[in-house]
């Protein structure tokens, strides 16, 4: 019991955890949205400084800097809020200060094959060392009973003084050999043996239901984390194909050959690229927790 509880705490700890690695990577993809916004609106205004921009192109500009800048505010309060979640799950003080050091993309550890994971767990999990401890009590239980059919031999003896004083007694020894053989006891010895049976049978089928419980959960750990990971190879590949589009639409608004607008909409893809990455890297660490949640191990991670 208290191992499990430890467990689901550590699980716990670890996903607020993994939640304000999330919210620090959003904070930092505004402030880069914000830093490109700047740069943009600056481009703007050189251009129609230059006479070959638009006032309309300045004014989306900025309207563009202002949404980043809006941004930059709640993924500072997302950040301020998840560490104080973070703070009290792990029990530290509330006015203690964070400094996240392992990046969203860099969880260490290595997912198990799923052989290796299911030994694992039969190793670890708190559960199953509880299921099978109660098993083998049932087990012993019904042994107990099924034995009290049988005759049972017991020995006795004791030693003492006879007489009517110290000086006049004589030491007296008694021995012997006692037999017990059930006969009839009224049915109670068959009903406790079939209620130690049934209590068994009822154990073994728990044990069996939590082994395929803990193989299913496993499984689908690994499915997860096999989709998550597809997610944030597309999402890598999204973001590199965006920042290559903005790189190419700036470069044609420098020359004078497109409008801002292409800029603009190549920079409002990037802010969802980032965010696209963010959150398929968090879906493939929380599948990573689940995997360790699953295997028990969780508390290695934590500690």
């Amino acid at each position: 019991e208290q191992d499990a509880v430890r467990d689901e705490v550590a699980r716990q700890v670890a996903l607020l955890y993994l939640a304000a690695l999330r919210a620090q990577a959003r904070l930092d993809a505004a402030q880069a949205d914000v830093d490109l916004a700047q740069s943009l609106a600056a481009l703007a205004a050189n251009q129609k400084a230059a006479g070959t921009g638009t006032g309309i192109e300045v004014t989306r500009a900025a309207v563009q800097l202002a949404q980043a800048r809006q941004q930059l505010l709640i993924a500072r309060n997302d950040l301020r809020q998840s560490h104080l979640e973070l703070l009290r799950a792990a029990g530290l003080p509330l006015e203690a200060s964070l400094r996240l050091t392992t990046p969203m993309d860099e969880l260490p550890g290595e997912p198990l094959p799923l052989d290796k994971a299911i030994e694992a767990a039969l190793a670890n999990r708190a559960d199953w060392k509880a299921q099978q401890a109660k098993q083998r009590s049932a087990e012993l239980a019904y042994s107990a009973v099924k034995f009290e059919r049988l005759p049972s031999l017991a020995g006795f003896a004791d030693y003492g003084s006879i007489g009517s004083s110290i000086h006049n007694a004589i030491p007296t020894r008694t021995y012997g050999l006692a037999m017990r053989v059930p006969v009839f006891d009224g049915g109670r010895r068959d009903a406790r043996r079939s209620e130690s049976l049934a209590q068994l049978e009822m154990e073994r089928i728990r044990t069996a239901d939590l082994r395929r419980q803990i193989e299913l959960e496993i499984r689908l750990a690994l499915d997860d984390l096999e989709s998550a990971a597809e997610q944030v190879k597309v999402a890598r590949e999204g973001l590199a194909q965006v920042q290559a589009e903005l790189e190419q639409a700036e470069r044609r608004y420098k020359a004078g050959v497109a409008t801002s607008l292409e800029v603009t909409d190549a920079q409002t893809r990037l802010a969802r690229a980032r965010e696209n990455q963010i959150a398929a890297l968090f879906l493939y660490n929380r599948a990573r927790l689940d995997l360790l949640q699953a295997t028990g191990r969780i508390r290695e991670l934590a500690n």
